[in-house]
């Protein structure tokens, strides 16, 4: 019976009973209650209908209609596909997330009160409709009864990322899952109910505090229970950097399946990770918490040169400078000063800008600068990290963990970063460096994880081998973005959007990875040689009709203003990947192509604006 079932599709009839007619300015909903109404205008979700109902369409919220003090953001547009999180909100909750975690939110909940909330939620998970074991069943027959447990469960996804996302409920909604998507009201996920692609959205005013933002969200997740599109969430999730902290305090006050809040703080603060491994007796890098210039000759005296200066929760590689020297290091607080000052909020996107050329519009939004922001409990703190330079290879270690133990662990080859700005290249998968290196980097990736107290999800991990062995970079406690999944899924048949999905709702995950891999990957980020305005793109579109190659994706648009390494931080002109059976023909095959890429540019004047990723 479970392997049978099949995702289910909104019929036009169905669509039909819950779509106002034109002309109609009122939700659906026969007479209902004051209650009800209230209910639903504060919340947007539609009551569940009781049996007096039962002959009466049902309501549909009417978003213009939501008595909420919304702010209209506008639509995002996606300037770099890859740079998930700088499409997401221009409001305080997003910029406090990125200056620092965990901001406004209030703090991870008592272990004991999570397995209370946990206890008093099982019975309503999909794992309630079968043995655990069974559910555990490794290979494709495993795989299909966990998806035949996932079909029909809801699942909130706490906001979508840039629309280049869309891939992921696509996928969502062949696996047969309702989901609830939470955004600012202007989202362009809002269009994906009409689209049939989404069962739900739910604007929620982003222009606050993480902390109220956090109230108001549990507060719709909860009243889900009694809406008669979708019903209660098993399962809550984002597929977005700076929405982790955030949904992890919405899982465990929830009772719904993720790893501890606490363990996602300290993997987004790079100096308690730091700490947490050195706890753990785990090799770490030598590294200071920097506040301010004073700070900065005993982190020098600590940590020694080559050195390199990031910011403690940032995203993207905003703010990460190398030195070689004490000038160096001050060069480079006051260069990452800068361009913290000079980065603005605008549509979602961190827009960097010197003064404004007049044929650009105007850039309105805060300063990361200014974000020392008075909340409700306390400021917000913008601190920085030094730590010393790590030589060798770098590395993306992807992993799977359910019930505490990895069940899936890949390295992924990364080529040099652009110094100073470690700005990411190409990527090469399977990996070429030897078995021993593989499972070192593999090991050390798993026992990061435990050590910051992860138990279930999945992760997209960055460590370098250096000549002593690995090390750790940073942990991201989601999913990578940019070409991750479909590295996987062409590689090795994993999805990485389905065993997430597993973890949200509590199935455990046992994903079938092909072995021998199906082929050999190689993509590349293309980084602007120079500074100005992007004239055409032709070029790039036609290397995505040359044989072998999957994708070539520009990530600037015509018209953008794009900013080259002399002037700082080099913007990604393009993403692309190709496919063959031999490594070193696919790697050759990608770099050669991106040296060849031309896209004409008219020369940057003196006043511009460029956007970063």
């Amino acid at each position: 019976g479970l392997l049978s079932q099949r995702p289910t599709t909104p019929t036009a009839e169905s669509m039909d009973a819950l779509t106002p007619r034109d002309g109609e300015d009122q939700p659906r909903q026969a007479n209902p209650s004051a209650r009800a109404r209230a209910k639903t205008e504060k919340t947007g979700i539609v009551p569940r209908r009781t049996a007096a109902d039962a002959n009466n369409p049902l309501g549909w919220l009417n978003l213009e209609r939501v008595h909420i003090n919304y702010k209209g953001m506008g639509g995002f547009e996606s300037h770099y596909e890859s740079a998930e999180w700088k499409n997401l909100t221009k409001g305080h909750f997003i910029t406090e997330q990125l200056v620092a975690v965990p901001g406004s939110l209030p703090p991870p909940l008592p272990e004991a009160e999570v397995d209370k909330n946990v206890k008093d939620e099982v019975s309503h998970q999909p794992l309630a409709r079968l043995n655990s074991t069974l559910a555990a069943t490794p290979g494709k027959d495993g795989q299909a009864l966990r998806r035949a447990l996932l079909s029909g469960t809801t699942i909130v996804f706490f906001t979508p990322g840039y629309e280049g996302k869309r891939f992921i409920y696509q996928r969502a909604k062949e696996l047969g899952v309702s989901s609830v998507i939470i955004d600012s009201p202007d989202s362009w996920a809002s269009k994906l109910v009409d689209e049939h692609i989404i069962k739900k959205f739910i604007p929620l005013n982003m222009e606050q505090d993480a902390e109220s933002v956090f109230k108001d969200a549990l507060e719709v997740i909860r009243a889900l229970e009694d809406d008669a599109v979708v019903g209660r969430a098993a399962g809550v999730c984002t597929f977005c950097e700076l929405s982790v902290p955030m949904v992890a305090r919405l899982a465990n006050a929830l009772g719904l399946p993720s790893s501890p809040a606490s363990a996602i703080d300290l993997a987004r603060n790079k100096h308690s990770t730091r700490q947490a491994m050195k706890d753990a007796g785990l090799a770490t890098v030598a590294n200071s918490l920097i506040r301010n210039t004073a700070d900065l000759a005993a982190g020098m005296a600590h940590v020694g040169f080559p050195a390199v200066l990031k910011p403690i929760s940032g995203a993207a590689s905003l703010g990460v400078k190398k030195a070689d020297s004490e000038e160096q290091l001050y060069e480079a607080f006051h260069h990452v000063k800068e361009e913290m000052e000079s980065t603005v909020i605008s549509s979602g996107a961190l827009v960097k800008t010197k003064t404004i050329d007049r044929d650009l519009p105007a850039v309105e939004g805060k300063s990361l600068a200014e974000l020392h922001l008075p909340t409700k409990k306390k400021d917000i703190e913008c601190l920085f990290m030094l730590e010393e330079y790590l030589d060798g290879p770098e590395v993306d270690v992807d992993v799977v963990m359910s019930e505490g133990e990895a069940q899936y662990v890949v390295v992924v080859d990364n080529g040099p970063t652009v110094e100073p700005y470690f700005n990411e290249t190409w990527g090469l998968c399977p990996s070429q460096l030897d078995k021993a290196k593989c499972a070192e980097l593999e090991e050390m990736a798993v026992a990061s994880l435990k050590a910051c107290g992860f138990t279930t999800g999945v992760f997209h991990v960055e460590l370098k081998y250096t000549s002593r062995g690995p090390r750790l970079i940073e942990i991201n406690a989601r999913m990578g973005g940019g070409q991750v999944r479909d590295t996987h899924l062409l590689v090795y048949d994993v999805d990485l959007v389905e065993e997430t999905l597993f973890s949200a709702v509590g199935i455990p995950n046992r994903p079938c990875k092909a072995d021998p891999p199906n082929c050999t990957l190689a993509y590349n980020y293309v980084n602007a040689k120079k500074s100005g305005k992007v004239l055409s793109l032709k070029a790039l579109a036609d290397l995505a009709q040359k044989p072998g190659v999957i994708y070539a994706k520009p990530l600037v648009k015509e018209g953008d203003w794009i900013t080259g390494p002399e002037e700082g931080m080099p913007t990604w002109i393009a993403d692309i990947m190709v496919r063959s059976n031999d490594p070193d023909t696919a790697l050759r095959y990608v770099l050669e192509m991106s040296e060849k890429l031309d896209v004409p540019l008219k020369a940057a004047p003196q006043q511009h604006v460029t956007v970063t990723h």
